[in-house]
């Protein structure tokens, strides 16, 4: 990622203020990523972490950028936040009427994602803890096995997303919200796919999924999850979207 901009993201981050965020305690365990890493083939095990209950909200990061005014629209420098960062707000302190203060935050960079986690004494989760967490549904740890209930996440990141509602039911770890209308940031999103993949081809269409990439997948027929993958790993550190935002872990002491 390069060490300059992680200096400044350092620079730039207030640190070490725990706020209280509600968070749920998940024991890990034995998994088996849908991601095939070449010295396991994806047989993991989880260490038991926390992991905020819900996305944060436009209300939660408007409060982080009135207390660091460094990371407001305008004020980000566009080495780590590019010009759509919180566009969708009407002021660089301001929601408007159109933005619902409860809902997901959305156009925020991996910088500032990770600068709001680093003040609440926490990070973003690995992409093994955020894809451990999503396997759950209401009753089961791992509901992966459930093709009905698996397809129903094609629509993760739309509005017919299965949470895509104000208040959605946790899951079985009592978490919610992780097959929402917006998608998350994982800290370790640009390390998901190797090199031969589509990244490293420089011609302009960044976020096509060529099929040989799913030669990296131990389950290839769960689309959901390959085109979570082949749009995060398709983006920049300072990139925003309309329907990705995050969420803050904690290591377990």
């Amino acid at each position: 990622m390069g060490k300059l901009p992680l200096l400044l993201l350092s620079m730039l981050s207030a640190s070490g203020v725990a706020l209280g965020t509600d968070y749920a305690e998940l024991p890990g365990g034995a998994f088996r990523s849908a991601i095939r890493y070449e010295e396991n083939a994806g047989n993991l095990t989880v260490a038991p972490f926390s992991m905020m209950k819900k996305p944060v909200s436009n209300r939660q990061f408007l409060a982080f950028v009135d207390r660091n005014p460094q990371w407001r629209r305008g004020q980000a420098p566009a080495l780590l936040a590019g010009g759509g960062y919180l566009s969708h707000w009407q002021a660089a302190t301001e929601l408007g009427a159109g933005v619902a203060a409860d809902e997901a935050v959305a156009q925020v960079s991996w910088y500032a994602a990770a600068a709001y986690c680093k003040e609440q004494d926490a990070r973003l989760p690995t992409w093994t803890e955020w894809e451990y967490a999503a396997a759950a549904d209401g009753s089961r740890q791992d509901a992966r096995h459930d093709a009905t209930w698996r397809a129903r996440w094609l629509n993760d990141g739309t509005a017919n997303a299965m949470d895509a509602v104000a208040d959605p039911t946790a899951n079985a770890h009592g978490v919610s919200g992780l097959h929402g209308r917006v998608w998350e940031w994982t800290d370790d999103y640009a390390s998901l796919l190797g090199s031969p993949d589509n990244r490293s081809q420089d011609d302009g269409d960044r976020l096509k999924f060529c099929g040989a990439t799913a030669l990296s997948f131990n389950d290839r027929e769960n689309y959901a999850v390959l085109k979570r993958i082949a749009l995060l790993s398709a983006l920049q550190p300072s990139n925003t979207l309309g329907n990705l935002g995050f969420r803050c872990a904690r290591s377990s002491r």
